[in-house]
């Protein structure tokens, strides 16, 4: 297994893209929206942009109507001449659109309706609008989901916790893989276009969202895994103006992660060129001709082993230099709330655990040490700094060169969880803290266990000897209404909904301490909230925690 291919198949979108496929949104189908639409209602957007007929939904607990608009389109299809190009604001239409039901998603190899057209599959720039009162004027939460830059909908995103409170809430569609994500950084294939079609959807809130109940002056973004990179990107990008959020939420990642920057766009892109067949893809006019003539299904096709991800230097000027760059000139001034659930990476660890089981027919053969290079690959540092630091705080050189897997195993999901998520957390957390110290940035440490776990996505884990403890986005599971709840994991969700909600109503987060120094203190979320002091002692949360046995499955040998 090459060097080359050991890195990107570990990569956070290599790691959906190698076998995974859908491993973040698959089929989210245990949804427990009781409502069935019972009516209809209109609503005329601002301007003579044409009016759209929505229906019914029930909130959760308490059982209050909302009014939901769904698929409601905001852009032109990107088709044609507009594959890949920034989104254009959709022409006004006449009569009344029909949003009754989720819009087109974005293509996804493994969601394609064959009966469609390309043009009809490309369509998928919509969005839904939820709301309670058309005549109010509540603060607006705006979702970029995850989905490793590949996947993911707003239909795997049921609004019925978020309704329970006086809020509206947006989830746009927005490109993914190849289709959005592909550039050259050229005129032709400028790059960044799904955080674009992000930046268009804000810009559509800001028009006709007060037509829904909606306070244009009081958004908060909020975004979760590949959604957090896209996020933390519009904080720093200056194309972001003060009108678009006001406060913002950054779950599980962060553009600082080693998987939220493609290093190399133009090289992928030749590669693909020539995945698809093409020839002479070193040429612009040739490689524009061959990705633009390719089918939606060629594409997703010949992309199933590429990772894709924002990209620096983008003709379109969304992240025109490095984020630490742009980090340096940064102004704004705006409330974030950001964090990791405790065991974020075990998805890593249990991707890379089916790679090695692929090629080596004994893991359990394999050192510590030898097992463990392999996810030291992912940090990149050439000078061997990163390697000899988590070496040094997650092992002992007993440990090391033993192949007490299980003993190990500890270490094992700190240091995934260290290198994907809470150290890009972390530093975006202290970093902001540092350039906006007036301003409050609250870190949070979701370790809530309940009955319900995306350990898999919806595929078989049993064969795992591991579980995925307090799993990468766990916390969604209480904010989307993606799984039934019953007892203490409906409360963990009042309480997440209590937290995420208060957020974007007043600015605090209820119950929450903000940074006061880059030190600390980050708060611990479960059924109560706990305040520490260092926030670097989450790092070895595994390592520490004297019920970390839990995590394995003796009945499997590792």
């Amino acid at each position: 297994m090459g060097r080359r291919v050991v890195y990107v198949m570990l990569t956070f979108c290599g790691l959906l893209a190698a076998g995974l496929a859908g491993w973040l949104i698959i089929s989210m189908n245990a949804t427990v929206e009781a409502a069935t639409p019972m009516s209809t209602v209109t609503v005329q957007l601002s301007g003579d942009q044409g009016t759209v007929r929505g229906n019914y939904g029930q909130t959760a607990w308490s059982g209050q109507s909302f009014m939901q608009f769904r698929g409601i389109p905001y852009a032109e299809a990107p088709v044609k001449s507009l594959r890949f190009q920034a989104p254009v604001d959709r022409l006004p239409w006449n009569g009344i659109h029909d949003a009754l039901d989720f819009g087109q998603r974005c293509p996804v190899i493994t969601n394609l309706n064959a009966q469609m057209s390309d043009d009809q599959l490309e369509d998928c720039l919509n969005l839904c609008v939820y709301t309670k009162n058309l005549t109010a004027r509540q603060p607006v939460m705006f979702y970029v989901y995850g989905g490793g830059y590949y996947n993911g909908s707003s239909e795997d995103h049921p609004p019925n916790y978020l309704l329970e409170r006086n809020v509206v809430l947006v989830v746009p569609h927005y490109r993914v893989g190849a289709l959005g994500w592909l550039t050259t950084l050229s005129k032709d294939l400028p790059g960044n276009a799904p955080i674009a079609d992000i930046l268009l959807a804000l810009n559509w809130v800001q028009r006709h969202i007060q037509q829904f109940g909606g306070d244009p002056t009081q958004v908060t973004i909020f975004g979760q895994s590949a959604g957090a990179g896209v996020t933390s990107a519009l904080l720093l990008s200056p194309r972001t103006s003060e009108n678009h959020f006001q406060r913002a939420i950054v779950q599980s990642g962060s553009i600082f992660a080693p998987w939220a920057i493609t290093k190399d766009p133009a090289e992928q892109a030749r590669r693909i060129c020539s995945q698809l067949g093409c020839q002479q893809c070193e040429q612009e006019t040739e490689l524009l001709s061959c990705v633009q003539g390719a089918t939606v299904l060629q594409l997703l096709r010949a992309t199933q082993e590429e990772s894709f991800s924002p990209v620096v230097g983008d003709v379109l000027g969304i992240l025109p230099e490095h984020p630490q760059e742009l980090l340096n000139n940064y102004q704004r001034g705006v409330p974030i709330m950001t964090g990791f659930t405790q065991h974020d990476g075990s998805f890593v660890l249990a991707t890379y655990y089916d790679i090695l089981l692929s090629k080596v027919s004994n893991v359990s053969a394999l050192s510590v040490r030898q097992f463990t290079q392999g996810l030291m690959d992912m940090a990149k540092d050439t000078t061997g700094l990163s390697d000899h630091l988590l070496y040094r705080l997650l092992y002992t050189p007993q440990l090391l060169n033993s192949h007490a897997h299980s003993d190990a195993l500890p270490a094992y999901f700190d240091l995934t969880t260290t290198i994907y998520m809470k150290s890009p957390v972390i530093s975006l957390a202290t970093k902001l803290h540092t350039r906006q110290p007036t301003t409050p940035v609250y870190v949070y440490s979701f370790e809530y266990e309940g009955q319900n776990t995306r350990f898999g996505y919806e595929l078989d884990n049993s064969h795992y000897p591991f579980n995925g403890g307090v799993h990468h986005s766990n916390d969604n599971i209480y904010l989307f209404a993606t799984h039934p709840l019953q007892g203490e994991d409906t409360l963990m969700a009042h309480h997440m909904v209590d937290l995420w909600t208060s957020f974007a109503i007043t600015g605090v987060p209820s119950g929450l301490s903000p940074l006061s120094t880059a030190s600390g203190p980050y708060n611990s979320l479960g059924l109560q909230v706990t305040k520490s002091e260092n926030l670097l002692e989450t790092l070895t949360a595994t390592i520490d925690d004297p019920d970390n046995e839990r995590l394995q499955r003796h009945n499997l040998d590792f």
